[in-house]
């Protein structure tokens, strides 16, 4: 390459093109949850895939979970494979404490370790809307009562429209105009003369 021989440009550019090809590339065992932050909810779902050194899948392989959770809280778990996704193994396992876990997963076949992986999860409590899917009528209506409001059903929605403008609730804009510049005024001004004019005319005035 026509360069000096303590020139290390061009180990240098493939060593780092090398690395640049294979920096993601997966690891034998791969750890996953569809979740990493539970909102009031203590489930998790975990999912692992375990791959030989040929990266072909694994599915006799015994798969745990060790997780250790706050409080120093720590619990051993076994996955299951999937019968219909070789070297797939999956697991439910029930986070009961707010605050961030961390699960390493180990896999082996027979007494050869595969690989392992470690996966990090959280619940955080109070954070999601406390409510159920259906209607609490009964608050409903004590709300509207105490808000000076109306409850309208389903089959009462139609008339919303019609009430809203006649409702004293909201922001109410009062205008001030002065009583000349009212048009019945002018019209009646108006009509004032005009009947002047005729009252003269038929008595010869005008």
């Amino acid at each position: 390459m026509l360069l000096p021989l303590g020139d290390k440009t061009h180990q240098t550019f493939w060593q780092q093109l090398l690395r640049w090809l294979v920096a993601e590339t997966p690891g034998q065992v791969m750890a996953s949850t569809p979740q990493p932050i539970l909102a009031d909810e203590g489930r998790v779902p975990l999912r692992v895939e375990v791959r030989d050194k040929s990266f072909r899948p694994v599915a006799n392989a015994t798969v745990e979970a060790h997780i250790a959770g706050p409080g120093g809280a720590a619990t051993t778990i076994a996955l299951a494979p999937q019968p219909v996704d070789p070297g797939v193994y999956t697991a439910e396992w029930s986070a009961d404490k707010a605050g961030s876990y961390m699960a390493e997963v180990v896999a082996r076949q027979g007494s050869q370790e595969v690989g392992r992986d470690i996966l990090v999860f959280r619940r955080e409590d109070g954070i999601a809307e406390n409510f159920h899917i259906a209607q609490n009528r009964e608050l409903l209506e004590k709300l509207s009562e105490e808000t000076g409001g109306h409850y309208y059903p389903a089959n009462r929605a139609s008339r919303l429209a019609d009430d809203i403008s006649y409702s004293e609730a909201g922001i109410t804009t009062r205008e001030t105009k002065e009583l000349w510049d009212m048009p019945i005024v002018f019209l009646a001004a108006l009509l004032l003369r005009a009947s002047e004019w005729l009252v003269r005319r038929k008595w010869g005035v005008v």
